[in-house]
């Protein structure tokens, strides 16, 4: 069983995840894509919204997307949530894990926790926009233990981010373009992202 893994703050899930995570099972032919919303990030700042509610966000989501499971894995353990830890408990025999990344993110790998076991527990896949590159040879000079276990996966992109998501919500703007219905509605009836009164 091939299973794709997706971890984000999701602060909001967003269209653009929603295209990444299709883009993804497709390319990989994932029998499974798990995502799974980070507790306390080691190298960003704390969430907007609360764990509950960034879970209950991604559960959301996770309803259209067929094959898409939601972990709260790390929402549960205590201080900064390290990839490394997530996929040792993920692993599984007779499985085949793949940690799914923005190009960003993967060009960052060589600083995380732990960096030279991650491919002892799953191979790493890369989103690259069409027209862009990465130096995969650069990265696997930094961190060796990728050769072998790097996906190249190519996709559009999508100008969204939470970042813009919230600013939209503080400013009493619409974000319907960039959300899923059901995450919309969500964040309006629980008044996520507004500034304060």
């Amino acid at each position: 069983m091939h299973i794709g893994i997706l971890g984000g703050t999701f602060d909001p899930i967003h269209r653009g995840h929603v295209a990444i995570a299709r883009t993804a099972m497709a390319h990989l032919h994932l029998n499974q894509l798990t995502l799974i919303p980070s507790n306390t990030p080691p190298h960003r700042p704390a969430p907007h919204a609360t764990p509950h509610q960034r879970l209950a966000m991604c559960q959301l989501v996770d309803e259209i997307i067929p094959q898409t499971h939601v972990s709260d894995i790390e929402l549960q353990r205590t201080g900064p949530s390290y990839t490394i830890d997530t996929l040792r408990t993920l692993a599984q025999p007779h499985q085949r894990l793949t940690l799914i990344l923005g190009a960003d993110a993967a060009l960052l790998l060589p600083q995380w926790y732990q960096a030279d076991h991650l491919t002892t527990y799953a191979d790493i896949a890369i989103m690259t926009r069409v027209g862009t590159t990465i130096d995969v040879d650069d990265l696997i000079r930094r961190l060796p233990s990728l050769a072998d276990h790097i996906h190249l996966i190519p996709w559009p992109g999508m100008d969204v981010s939470s970042t813009i998501i919230r600013q939209r919500c503080a400013a009493n703007q619409p974000i319907d373009d960039l959300v899923t219905p059901a995450v919309a509605t969500y964040i309006a009836h629980h008044g996520l992202y507004r500034s304060p009164a």
